[in-house]
């Protein structure tokens, strides 16, 4: 019975998927000049998750041109992982690629990629403003990283994973976060959203299982080893959501950092 109404919760919430709005781009004014051209590409794969990009090209002043690419991916996490692992994009900083100089800015479900030439400067908050005037954009980092736990974070490892994790098939996105604190090392992930129970199986069965010493076991916990002195919890929380945590470190310390995680992933909103 418990299943059953669990299965009918993940059905509802799944139903509930990430809407994008239709935007007309031809009608999107970059300082009140509209696009002087626009067209559309879907047959470039960009990573996985990639549906389209969009062009547009705008005359801007002293016959100058701005060239806007926005990349659309079927939802936020997909973008998020093509911005931090294609090693295309540098964060707030420009790229000089040839004649040009080119910015970019990931919001929801896009990734907005500025190019002009390289003695043209155009400040972030007027490129942030532009992407601001598009219906229905959201900038910022996602929320479901703010159920991770904040203590002890590295600065700059953050990622998200859509294809592989822990160096087996991945049958779900994840998001993954890195941590110190003295000796210690690990890191925390957790399921972009709610997961179907036989592909949390099809994923956590594919990792090398092991017996832990010195802690109560769980059975709802898989206790596995990632590698030379990497161990590893993983589980699937009432709700659907997956958290796993690993790292160098002991069993008895690992399962206060995976306690705490679990907790933090389970009380979460997103």
């Amino acid at each position: 019975m418990i299943r059953l109404l669990l299965a009918v919760v993940l059905f509802v919430m799944w139903g509930c998927s990430e809407e994008h709005v239709k935007v007309d781009y031809s009608k999107i004014r970059f300082e009140g000049r509209r696009p002087m051209r626009v067209s559309v590409d879907s047959a470039t794969t960009k990573g996985n998750g990639f549906v389209r990009e969009v062009d547009l090209r705008y005359a801007t002043q002293w016959g100058d041109t701005l060239n806007v690419s926005i990349l659309e991916f079927k939802g936020d996490v997909y973008a998020l992982d093509y911005y931090t692992n294609s090693g295309r994009f540098q964060g707030v900083h420009s790229i000089l690629r040839g004649k040009y100089l080119e910015q970019s800015i990931r919001a929801d479900y896009r990734i907005f990629v500025f190019r002009h030439d390289s003695f043209r400067r155009y400040e972030r908050r007027t490129l942030e403003n532009f992407v601001r005037s598009i219906p229905g954009v959201r900038i910022g980092f996602p929320q479901e990283f703010l159920s991770l736990p904040f203590e002890h974070r590295e600065t700059g490892r953050t990622t998200v994973q859509t294809r592989n994790f822990l160096g087996v098939k991945s049958f779900f996105p994840v998001l993954e976060q890195s941590y110190s604190d003295d000796n210690l090392v690990w890191n925390v992930a957790r399921s972009w959203d709610l997961v179907e129970e036989s592909r949390y199986l099809d994923w956590v069965t594919q990792l090398k299982r092991v017996a832990p010493r010195n802690i109560e076991t769980d059975d709802d916990v898989y206790y596995f080893s990632a590698g030379e002195g990497v161990r590893g919890m993983a589980t699937q929380l009432a709700g659907g959501r997956v958290v796993v945590v690993w790292g160098y470190m002991d069993w008895p310390d690992l399962n206060q950092k995976f306690l705490v995680a679990s907790d933090r992933v389970f009380e979460a909103r997103y």
